[in-house]
């Protein structure tokens, strides 16, 4: 048996962008024997491909003399910048390490999908523009749209933000995606925290999505925003206006709140907003309406100081309005909405709970509600909740024996007779409480 051996034969990358250097992945290289191995040449087979190697904390594309003691080992480093593509479409890019040692030749094939990227740093959207999906967009610093602008963003459109950068929407944006391709806000790393665990699955991968209080007429219709600090934030305007339309979207993993709305006007249908380390949904005053949505909180990967749901009533002048109708507002915690008002400030509860399933105690939550056909703290029996067993994996559909089932206003569904994967909420006639119909394939 040859004593020098390799923790693996094959290094291969995450999909990369291109132009763009990748994390450090590495191998180990043992001497398995009695005697020292000096391996005589380290090199790239080609070195054209844009991988290098680093040794004894020297990066090159070849090295020479290489000892490894008797039953010792030594690390070996890689890394990949590849060259532009020439397409926005993943694209193999491969090389391979030669080791020489005792007249005998080994080899570790080195392997990467590359694609194209339009890269941003500090861009302003100063006319209206369509982003197309024909290569995904990397974002540095800030995506800002100017005050007056729209940003039409395309079908299956993705947008990749590096560390902290943002949206900042002035003017206003119109995203339009379907099920199958949606258009995507998340972030830039490509690797795995750890294996089999994505850096796309952690929260806190950037900023967020800031609807400023010159922003109207904005609509998200089948888009997924991932993995932020915050999901949307929409800041106080009038409310003779639409600030934000949201539909068919997926909200989900944020360090803080999914939708932070401050004194404006919203409409929320077909969504799912999950998962968040402040509340899921936190409305401060405004109007709001939410219809087939479910807004759940399971959130285990940050530490989690809110409610799935949380309402607060501070403006005397302006009262918060909200209605909820066909919603899931469900968690762990005793109770998952929260109602705040300040004592010496008298003001009006304007709430509709209709047809709801919410984790609370109804005597709580009828003193400041007008609730009718809700059920309280039943499990809706998610498919997956992100267990350690589960590799924080999340599937808020519903099962065959959900407290949901069955249970919606018809009336409303009529009015959204598909739910947010397109299954129908009408075939029964019974439809499901939430953004997610029941149906025998879910399993």
């Amino acid at each position: 048996m040859d004593a020098l051996q390799f923790s693996t034969d094959t290094l291969s990358f995450d999909t990369v962008f291109s132009t763009i250097g990748t994390t450090t992945a590495w191998l180990k290289i043992y001497n398995t024997g009695n005697r020292k191995i000096r391996i005589s040449d380290i090199n790239l087979k080609e070195g054209t491909n844009g991988f290098r190697i680093k040794v004894d904390g020297l990066s090159d594309k070849s090295f020479v003399n290489v000892d490894i003691p008797a039953k010792d080992s030594l690390y070996l480093f890689v890394e990949l910048t590849s060259s532009e593509q020439g397409s926005g479409q993943p694209l193999l890019v491969s090389d391979a390490i030669l080791f020489q040692s005792n007249g005998r030749q080994k080899q570790i094939v080195l392997e990467a999908y590359s694609r194209d990227a339009i890269i941003w740093h500090g861009k302003t959207i100063t006319s209206d523009t369509t982003l197309t999906s024909d290569k995904p967009f990397i974002i540095y610093d800030s995506l800002v749209v100017a005050k007056n602008v729209t940003l039409h963003i395309s079908e299956g459109t993705t947008l990749h933000f590096h560390d902290a950068a943002s949206v900042l929407v002035y003017g206003s944006i119109k995203a339009s995606g379907s099920s199958s391709t949606p258009v995507t806000f998340c972030g830039d790393r490509l690797d795995d925290v750890f294996t089999g665990f994505p850096y796309d699955n952690y929260p806190g991968q950037w900023g967020y999505i800031y609807l400023a209080e010159s922003s109207y007429w904005n609509v998200f219709d089948h888009v997924n925003i991932r993995g932020a600090y915050y999901g949307v934030v929409a800041d106080s305007s009038s409310l003779d206006k639409t600030k934000l339309t949201l539909k068919n979207s997926i909200i989900h993993n944020m360090t803080s709140n999914c939708i932070f709305g401050y004194h404006c006007k919203i409409l929320v249908t077909n969504s799912q907003l999950t998962n968040s380390g402040g509340s899921t949904v936190y409305l401060v005053g405004g109007t709001s309406d939410f219809i087939h949505c479910t807004i759940a909180n399971y959130q285990h990967l940050v530490n989690r100081k809110g409610f799935a749901l949380d309402l607060v009533n501070f403006f005397e002048e302006s009262p918060l309005k909200a209605c909820f109708v066909n919603c899931i507002i469900y968690g762990p915690q005793t109770s998952e909405l929260n109602l705040s008002y300040l004592k010496e400030v008298q003001v009006v509860w304007d709430l509709l709970f209709k047809n709801c399933l919410v984790r609370t105690d109804q005597t709580i939550i009828s003193t400041f509600a007008t609730t009718t056909d809700c059920t309280f703290s039943k499990d809706p029996l998610f498919l997956k909740l992100g267990t350690e067993a589960e590799n924080y994996q999340y599937d808020y559909r519903i099962d065959s024996l959900s407290a949901a089932r069955d249970c919606a206003d018809i009336t409303f569904s009529n009015t959204y007779p598909d739910d947010i994967n397109g299954v129908s909420r009408l075939a029964d006639s019974k439809p499901d409480i939430g953004a997610y119909e029941y149906y025998y394939e879910n399993k």
